[in-house]
């Protein structure tokens, strides 16, 4: 599945509640709260890479797993960074590795940018 948001903030809402109704649809209820925390902080990564443009949020429901991805139209990759406790951002990634049971990112060519993504397993 396959869903086009524009890059900003007030979508971070929609996108976790698409998500929750995904994951209700596919009968996976269980895994509502942190896929909803995984998708908002690949969402607000893609914010902040390219805000006010075009971000698409990609679901996948597989045998034992599923996968949530965000495609933005920036070539830089994430990085995770140190982590300072008392700043604003800096977490997101750390979140995404610590609810996921695999994550990671790669580039892709049409249209160009790269999907971070995160797998959850049933």
């Amino acid at each position: 599945m396959k869903f086009k948001f524009r890059a900003a903030p007030e979508n971070v809402r929609t996108v976790r509640e698409l998500t929750g109704a995904v994951l209700i649809s596919w009968a996976l209820r269980h895994l509502m709260e942190p896929a909803k925390l995984v998708v908002s902080e690949l969402f607000t990564n893609a914010l902040h890479a390219t805000p006010g443009k075009d971000t698409f949020l990609l679901f996948k429901q597989e045998i034992t797993s599923i996968s949530i991805g965000v495609w933005d139209s920036s070539p830089e990759m994430p990085v995770m960074g140190a982590c300072d406790l008392q700043g604003e951002s800096g977490r997101g990634l750390y979140i995404v590795a610590a609810l996921a049971d695999d994550h990671g990112a790669y580039r892709v060519g049409d249209p160009n940018g790269k999907i971070v993504w995160a797998r959850l397993d049933l």
